[in-house]
C-alpha cells in the first residue's frame, strides 16, 4: 500500500463514536427507565461464551447464540456472571475522564447517542428526567469547550421498555412518540448541536422484530410480518421528524439532519452466473435498498415487492405482510436528508438460494430474499477496501451527489491479542479509498473511526470482539481506560486530518 501523505480539508469531521447503552451504565440511576436493552439482558439471561465453563454437566441447557449463550431456566447464584449494560464503561460517571480522553485524542468530532429513556423515562415529554438532560449538557458543552463538534444520534436501539409494552416500532403510534422526543432533544439541545442523524441501522432495528437474537426479540412467529411494519414506521418516523425540524426548529437553529444511518456492506456474487448476481442485487434492495429507495421518490424497490408476493403465493400466505406507501406518506419520506451517514465494516458473499435450502428455510424474510450470504471478515482485505468503494460509488449515485459521512468504521480486535498493526492497516486503507474518492469527485462530511473505548458489543458482550482505540477494563469495578498501541496513529490522524504514513507498530505483550 502506498506511503504517501494525505490531507483532508480543515472543513471535514474527523473523530470517534459510541452509543449511551455501550457505553453509560447507571441503566437505573436518577430516575432512568428501563431501555428494551435492559429488559433483554435481564430476562434472556445471555452467558459469555468462556462462562459456560463454569457450568456442570447437568446445567448446560442452553443453546448457541449469536457467541454467546443463552441459559434457559438456570439458577445461577451469581447474577453479575450474565451479560448487560448496567455498568457497561460507566461513562455515566465517568463523563470528566473520557472528555479528557477525547481531548488527548485530538478528535474534531464526536459522535455519540442519547439514551431516549434517560432522558424521557415515560417516552414522551410529560415527564423529564433532569438528571439525565443535565448530564447530556455537560457532554455536549464540555465537547464544544475543547472545540469538538458533537454528531448526536437520536436513537440508537435503546428504546423505553415502556413503549415497548405497546409494540414499539410496530405500532404506527411510534411515530408520535417519535416527534415528541425529537421535538424535545432539539428544543433542549439544538441550540448547541448543529449535526443530528435520527436513527442508527434501521435494518437491524426491524431485523429484531422478526428474531430473537436482538431486542426487543419478538421473535420467528412474526419473521417477516412484524419487521416489515417496522421498516415502513422507521422510514415515517425519520421523514416526520425532518420536516418538522425544517419548519419549526432550522430557522432558528441552523442544524443538519442526515439520512437514515445506514448499515451498508457491498454484495458480491459467488460465481459470475446470472443466478447469483441476480441474488446480489437483490440482497442489496433488501437491506439497503429498502430503506434508500423511499428516501430518493417514496417506493420501495420492486424486488422487494416481487420477493413477497412469491413467497406468499409459494406458502399460501393469505394476508398482506408488506403495505406500500400511500401518495400521502410517499410526501412524507421523499428527500428527508442533508448528507448521507452510513455505517461500514466489511462486505458479503451472496449466491442464489437452492430449492431444497428455500424448503427448509423458517425465516419468511429469508424466503422473501431467498439469497444466501457470506459475511467476509474486515481481515479479508481486497473485498473490504473494494467493497467499502462499491458502496460509495453506489450511495453517491443514488442520492445525486450528495455529501457522504462516514458514521461508524471499525475493525475488532480478538481477545488478549494486540493486532494494533492490523487494525492501523484497516483503517488507513479504508482512508485511501475515501482519499481516492474525494480525487474522483465524490464529496465526504467527515469519517468516525468506531469505537472510541472497548464497549458493550451487545449480544457478542465485552470480550469477544474490542474495537475501541481506548482499551477498558471490565474485570475492574472502576473500568480503567487505557491507551491501545494503535493510539498514536489515530492521535496523529484526529490531529493534523493527515493520514499518517505507515510505520512500524510496537506491539504490546
Amino acid at each position: 500500500m502506498a506511503s504517501e501523505e494525505f490531507k483532508f480539508s480543515e472543513e471535514f469531521l474527523i473523530g470517534t463514536g459510541s452509543s449511551a447503552y455501550q457505553i453509560e451504565g447507571a441503566w437505573q440511576a436518577d430516575d432512568k427507565s428501563p431501555s428494551i436493552w435492559d429488559h433483554y439482558f435481564h430476562n434472556k439471561k445471555i452467558l459469555p461464551k468462556n462462562a459456560i465453563l463454569k457450568l456442570t454437566e447437568e446445567k448446560e441447557k442452553f443453546n448457541d447464540f449469536h457467541k454467546g449463550i443463552v441459559i434457559d431456566q438456570i439458577d445461577l447464584s451469581d447474577p453479575s456472571q450474565f451479560l448487560n449494560g448496567d455498568i457497561a464503561c460507566d461513562s455515566y460517571n465517568k463523563l470528566e475522564e473520557d472528555i479528557k480522553n477525547l481531548v488527548d485524542l485530538k478528535v474534531n468530532t464526536y459522535r455519540f447517542s442519547i439514551s431516549w429513556p434517560r432522558v424521557l423515562p415515560n417516552g414522551d415529554d410529560r415527564k423529564v428526567n433532569d438528571a439525565g438532560v443535565k448530564y447530556y449538557q455537560s457532554l455536549i458543552q464540555n465537547l464544544l469547550d475543547n472545540n469538538i463538534k458533537p454528531v448526536v444520534t437520536m436513537y440508537h436501539w435503546d428504546l423505553p421498555n415502556c413503549l415497548q409494552d405497546l409494540g414499539g416500532w410496530a405500532n404506527p403510534n411510534i411515530i408520535e412518540y417519535f416527534v415528541n422526543y425529537a421535538c424535545f432533544l432539539f428544543k433542549t439541545f439544538g441550540s448547541q448541536v448543529k449535526i443530528w442523524t435520527t436513527i442508527n441501522e434501521p435494518r437491524l432495528v426491524a431485523h429484531a422484530y422478526g428474531s430473537e437474537n436482538m431486542a426487543p426479540s419478538v421473535g420467528e412467529l412474526f419473521n417477516g410480518i412484524a419487521d416489515y411494519m417496522v421498516v415502513r414506521n422507521l422510514l415515517l418516523a425519520h421523514g416526520s421528524v425532518y420536516k418538522k425540524y425544517k419548519v419549526e426548529y432550522y430557522p432558528q437553529q441552523q442544524g443538519e439532519i442526515s439520512s437514515l444511518c445506514f448499515d451498508t456492506a457491498w454484495y458480491f456474487p459467488e460465481t459470475n452466473t446470472d443466478e447469483d448476481k441476480k441474488a446480489a442485487k437483490r440482497a442489496r434492495d433488501f437491506d439497503l435498498g429498502m430503506f434508500i429507495q423511499p428516501l430518493i421518490d417514496g417506493t420501495f424497490p420492486q424486488a422487494v415487492i416481487d420477493g413477497i408476493n412469491n413467497t406468499n403465493n409459494t406458502e399460501n400466505i393469505k394476508f398482506k405482510r408488506f403495505i406500500e406507501f400511500s401518495e400521502k406518506e410517499k410526501e412524507i419520506v421523499k428527500n428527508t436528508y442533508d448528507f448521507i451517514a452510513f455505517n461500514y465494516y466489511d462486505s458479503q458473499i451472496i449466491r442464489a438460494m437452492t430449492d431444497d435450502e428455500y424448503k427448509n428455510e423458517n425465516y419468511l424474510v429469508n424466503k422473501d430474499m431467498r439469497v444466501k450470504s457470506n459475511r467476509k471478515s474486515e481481515k479479508n482485505k481486497e473485498n473490504t477496501f473494494k467493497g467499502f468503494t462499491a458502496v460509495v460509488k453506489w450511495l453517491n449515485e443514488k442520492f445525486k451527489k450528495k455529501e457522504l459521512f462516514v458514521a461508524e468504521n471499525g475493525f475488532s480486535e480478538e481477545p488478549k491479542i494486540d493486532q494494533s498493526d492490523k487494525k492501523i492497516e484497516y483503517h488507513r486503507g479504508i482512508l485511501t479509498e475515501i482519499k481516492n474518492a474525494i480525487g474522483s469527485g465524490i464529496v465526504f462530511k467527515g469519517y468516525c473511526v468506531w469505537s472510541f473505548m472497548d464497549s458493550l458489543e451487545w449480544t457478542r458482550g465485552y470480550a469477544s470482539v474490542m474495537f475501541g482505540i481506548y482499551a477498558v477494563d471490565f474485570e475492574s469495578d472502576n473500568r480503567p481506560r487505557t491507551k491501545k498501541s494503535s493510539f498514536e496513529f489515530f492521535q496523529t490522524l484526529f490531529g493534523t486530518k493527515t493520514i499518517p504514513s505507515i510505520k512500524p507498530v510496537t506491539l504490546k505483550k
